[in-house]
């Protein structure tokens, strides 16, 4: 068995590598919805100058020097999945917004501190009940709403890897 000292070590570690993962995430997603409402709107600009524009905008990377190289087209999403990763973001907004909807009022906690979903049949019932089990009978932000008592929101993505 794992002491709990251990055990302790392993979750702020664990919990350091998701927040620093999601944050990255976040910022990538920024880069990515930008660079192609862009693209969209004027096909003819020049992308490679866009694309690193935004990546130092939100990544925080400098530029190579030289000529703007056009790193952007070798990102499938562009051609085969395009529009999607704005919808990986709304994914991670509504996790964050589920997980703190069911920490204070499924599971009536003030924390997820020690927390685990596993076992807990509180939790599977709140997500079939609220969020599998009604399927499409709502448009996706009225479900959220239903589910959660408020429309999607970032505070709780901010609040769970920001703050």
């Amino acid at each position: 068995t794992v002491s709990t000292r251990a055990r302790s070590a392993s979750e702020t570690v664990s919990a350091r590598y998701l927040r620093f993962q999601q944050i990255l995430f976040a910022r990538w997603a920024m880069v990515m919805y930008e660079f192609e409402k862009a693209l969209y709107a004027d096909p003819d600009a020049d992308l490679n100058d866009l694309w690193w524009d935004l990546v130092e905008k939100y990544q925080f990377v400098k530029r190579p020097p030289g000529p703007a190289d056009a790193g952007w087209a070798s990102k499938l999403h562009f051609t085969s999945a395009p529009c999607y990763y704005h919808n990986y973001m709304l994914g991670e907004l509504l996790a964050s917004q589920l997980h703190h909807y069911i920490v204070g009022e499924v599971l009536g906690r003030a924390s997820d501190e020690g927390l685990s979903y596993v076992g807990d049949k509180r939790v599977g019932a709140y997500l079939r009940d609220n969020v599998l089990g009604p399927g499409a009978r709502y448009p996706w932000n009225d479900m959220i709403a239903r589910a959660t008592g408020e429309p999607l929101t970032p505070k709780y993505f901010v609040q769970q890897f920001i703050n």
